[in-house]
């Protein structure tokens, strides 16, 4: 990213003041990369905890990972129930990912990604059709629990017109440079502190932790090939 030496010192220097001011909270434990996929997918425009919320009903309206597969875009959208108007989009994205999942595997499961180095998983996702940065670096972070910092529109946003990014970068470029200037140690509760983050507040001010979505609980079933 361009000017990055700059903006590396604001980021810093703006994270250490608000992680000072924030409430502690513990991380969740690791997502299955699957469900975190999803999630993903639709929080990036709106935030992961109504993206777990789509996903949430997507697996309560249908029966399994497969049903979702082969189901129109118009059946997703209507499964998901209210949604943003990128809602489409999303349930397309959505369903080509699933399609590259189960080319590759042959099976509706990203389990083989937890046998992987973090840098080939990483590359491995990166190759699905349907995943974007965004999805690339939450799978990442909290399935894999490797060093990836997701940054959704938001905060993207926000980081912009608080002038600590470059305002011509893109999502990805902004994601690779906090991934190269914030910790692995310190990239959950990056996000964490961040997610409340807001140009119109000054570091430091009253922050809290925001957990990120966290899995469903209703159990689903692998596609059988």
């Amino acid at each position: 990213m361009k000017q990055g030496t700059m903006y590396a010192g604001r980021v810093k220097k703006a994270f250490t003041k608000i992680r000072a001011a924030a409430e502690s909270i513990e991380a969740p434990p690791l997502d299955d990369p699957l469900n975190r996929l999803c999630i993903a997918i639709f929080g990036v425009a709106v935030g992961d905890e109504r993206g777990e919320k789509y996903t949430s009903r997507l697996l309560t309206n249908m029966v399994d990972w497969n049903e979702v597969r082969v189901s129109t875009v118009d059946e997703v959208e209507v499964a998901i129930g209210s949604a943003p108007q990128s809602a489409k989009a999303r349930c397309r994205q959505l369903l080509d990912a699933l399609h590259s999942v189960y080319e590759h595997e042959n099976v509706l499961s990203l389990d083989r990604l937890h046998g992987m180095g973090r840098r080939d998983a990483r590359a491995y996702l990166e190759a699905l059709n349907g995943v974007d940065d965004y999805a690339v670096a939450a799978v990442t972070l909290w399935s894999l629990g490797g060093h990836g910092i997701p940054v959704d529109d938001r905060l993207l946003e926000a980081l912009r017109q608080a002038d600590l990014v470059h305002p011509q970068a893109s999502r990805g470029e902004v994601q690779a440079f906090l991934e190269r200037h914030i910790s692995a140690a310190d990239a959950k509760e990056f996000y964490y502190v961040m997610s409340s983050f807001s140009p119109t507040k000054k570091p430091g001010s009253s922050a809290k932790k925001k957990k990120p979505a966290t899995t469903s609980k209703r159990k689903t079933t692998r596609a059988k090939a």
